[in-house]
């Protein structure tokens, strides 16, 4: 029995408006490259990546048994949450493309996806919905289209992109091009990543939202992109973007290492990247911040061996 005067927990929830939930039991489907069939179990697995996404439905889980083309040259649309599980590199899509549009709180983790698109289109892969997208061990490259890019992260809502462990190479466009739809803001997270060959490695484009982008990078690399290793934009009444790069390599891309367009110092239309411990070395222009644009250090990177060096446009100091 409760004390006098005090309440008890279930009682104390019930009144603040908390409710319990039952917890789903997530269905888990399988693929498998000799497969066939639409139960997608472990007995009887499929090799259709679409009749796994059916299978497990939201917020289950797929996982690749082995090695297989389980996405060639369809445009595969996922639309819920979903654990696509398929270690590294087992889950191959040739000639395909993965477009997300999921609701707000949704949740999609892609594990072990190579999308080598060597075909015209937008993008390899492609979010223009909401929630959060978890990209681990993905090789996105050779998207031939113009403004192609390996992953265009556009959230119409709130927007969070992690990626580790991955490569983006050989795209017309972007690597991974960071532009929100109008009233859409992300949120970006990439750790262990290389960007290379591609139009830009890394871009974040504030010039159609006004809401805000903030990038931060870690222990990456950005080598032998035609344009920017790194870059960040914003037009007048465009979207702040911030961008912190940590522990990285920026090396022999053809025009800037990093380069920054802003029209404003700061608030909308802002753009400014900060640096801290990177090596900024054999590029064309090693650091570039045009208009109001700026590119902050922490004062402990090495910038060195670039045809143009450029200058940081302040400092930050370490805390």
């Amino acid at each position: 029995m409760s004390k006098p005067g005090r309440l008890c927990l279930g009682a104390l929830l019930a009144i603040l408006g908390f409710h319990a939930t039952p917890a789903l039991s997530a269905t888990t489907s399988y693929l498998k490259s000799t497969g066939s069939g639409t139960t997608c179990s472990l007995a009887t697995p499929c090799a259709n990546i679409v009749n796994a996404f059916t299978a497990a439905g939201t917020g289950g889980e797929v996982v690749c048994l082995d090695k297989g083309a389980y996405g060639e040259s369809i445009t595969i649309q996922i639309t819920h949450s979903v654990t696509i599980s398929c270690g590294d590199g087992l889950w191959e899509a040739p000639h395909g493309e993965v477009d997300i549009n999921t609701p707000a709180g949704s949740e999609v983790v892609i594990e072990g996806l190579v999308i080598d698109g060597i075909t015209s289109g937008c993008c390899n892969l492609t979010f223009t919905g909401a929630g959060t997208l978890r990209l681990r061990k993905v090789r996105s490259g050779n998207i031939t289209g113009a403004n192609s890019h390996g992953l265009l992260f556009a959230p119409n809502g709130g927007g969070t992109l992690t990626v580790s462990d991955s490569v983006f190479y050989n795209n017309v466009g972007a690597g991974i091009m960071v532009r929100p739809a109008s009233g859409g803001y992300a949120n970006v997270h990439i750790r262990n990543t290389r960007f290379e060959g591609n139009a830009n490695g890394l871009f974040a484009d504030g010039s159609t939202s006004s809401t805000g982008i903030n990038v931060n990078v870690s222990e990456s690399m950005a080598v032998q992109n035609q344009g920017n290793g790194i870059g960040a934009y914003s037009p007048a009444g465009g979207a702040p973007v911030t961008v912190s790069v940590k522990d990285s390599q920026i090396s022999g891309n053809l025009t800037q290492g990093i380069g920054v367009l802003g029209a404003a110092a700061s608030g909308a239309g802002s753009a400014i990247i900060a640096v801290g411990n990177t090596m900024i070395t054999a590029n064309v222009n090693g650091v570039v911040a045009a208009s109001a644009g700026q590119v902050r250090t922490h004062g402990n990177n090495q910038v060195q061996f670039n045809g143009n060096n450029g200058a940081f446009t302040g400092t930050v100091g370490l805390q």
